[in-house]
């Protein structure tokens, strides 16, 4: 059974978007219509006047995928309980962001948060205080010798990612060309599905981690 994002959360986080890119396009006017990412960060962080659980923070190092804007991390702990960690990658944003497309961004990555958010509350607290994620077990990989390959294989083949990346492929399915073909052949369009393009990057096409990730994708595209 497929777990859902948590929709009424989105909806509160989408507020603090729609108001903080009204107050960066004014501070862009400003500036010469000069990106200053760290100036991004500060007013999505003081638009969360309701104190959600989620943060706002600037990565300024380059990253290999010249197209990602942000990345994030859904953590659970018994102190904090929930939190979403949003991080600005400044060297791609820069000269680039624009309040629609930012927005947008933004939002499929909640959607795939909150679901590791609805996953949790399915698991016992104790157990997750100490459950190390896909993306824990690859850094200790790198940790003892692996690779970036090491990493992102651990990190795909956690089963709560495969999920939250089946909804994420459906998306993407909806906004392709043709959605009905891509949906039952995916490979086809693997340059219009990037999360797919991603997956097959590490798994062949007939491993069970592609399976189960088309299994979860197609329950989602009939939501």
């Amino acid at each position: 059974m497929n777990i859902k994002p948590d929709v009424n959360f989105s909806k509160d986080i989408e507020e603090i978007i729609d108001r903080s890119n009204i107050e960066y396009l004014l501070f862009l006017e400003g500036n010469d219509d000069v990106d200053n990412i760290d100036e991004l960060s500060d007013i999505l962080n003081s638009n969360n006047i309701e104190e959600l659980s989620i943060e706002f923070i600037v990565n300024d190092k380059p990253r290999d995928d010249k197209n990602e804007w942000i990345s994030a991390m859904a953590d659970w702990s018994l102190i904090d309980g929930k939190t979403i960690t949003v991080i600005l990658h400044s060297k791609n944003i820069e000269k680039y962001w624009g309040p629609e497309t930012f927005k947008e961004i933004v939002m499929k990555m909640l959607a795939h948060e909150t679901i590791h958010f609805n996953q949790y509350d399915k698991i016992s607290p104790l157990v997750i205080e100490h459950l190390l994620s896909g993306h824990q077990k690859g850094l200790i990989l790198k940790e003892n010798g692996g690779t970036e390959r090491d990493w992102m294989r651990s990190y795909l083949r956690d089963p709560h990612e495969i999920m939250a990346y089946g909804h994420d492929l459906s998306v993407e399915i909806k906004e392709s060309s043709n959605s009905s073909v891509a949906l039952r052949n995916p490979e086809m369009f693997i340059h219009e599905l990037p999360v797919y393009a991603r997956y097959r990057s590490i798994f062949p096409k007939e491993a069970k981690q592609i399976k189960q990730l088309l299994k979860y994708t197609a329950s989602y595209y009939e939501y």
